[in-house]
């Protein structure tokens, strides 16, 4: 049934008249999967409800990251391209920055789909938890101008 569901869902989600297509097919190949288990029979109505329910909430939850476009994983590609790389305090922070602050276009995060409910505003948070910004560093030794030096 989860198959069923997913593939629905997929197909309800693109806009592309291709992928559209092999969506639903994938879809009926997995309705006649379903139809034709034994065990479809001896579920009684309100059990195929409750599963479907379920199923409909899992694949909401899952997200396919095999695109480089897609995804934390795609985010930080993406943000890698033609760089030498990040430290490790910059990859906690892009994920920080994936997890709580980038949204769908329904306005939800990764973090409130994950876990259910709201989380404070990341930019908001982050204000409130520093008072003042560090200075900048001093040269080691001031730059002195050659102006004649070509």
């Amino acid at each position: 049934m989860k198959g069923l569901v997913y593939w629905t869902q997929q197909a309800d989600k693109t806009r592309q008249p291709e992928l559209k297509r092999q969506y639903k097919t994938a879809a009926s190949v997995a309705f006649e999967a379903l139809v034709a288990h034994p065990y479809t029979d001896q579920i009684d109505d309100l059990q195929q409800t409750r599963w479907r329910h379920w199923c409909r909430w899992m694949c909401a939850k899952y997200q396919r990251t095999s695109s480089a476009v897609e995804g934390r994983n795609g985010y930080l590609s993406q943000r890698h391209h033609v760089t030498r790389g990040f430290s490790q305090q910059s990859l906690k922070t892009l994920t920080t920055i994936h997890n709580f602050d980038l949204r769908r276009a329904d306005g939800s995060t990764a973090a409130q789909r994950l876990f259910g409910h709201q989380f404070p505003d990341l930019f908001e948070w982050v204000l409130s938890h520093h008072t003042e910004l560090p200075l900048p560093r001093k040269a080691a030794k001031a730059h002195q101008p050659k102006p004649l030096h070509a």
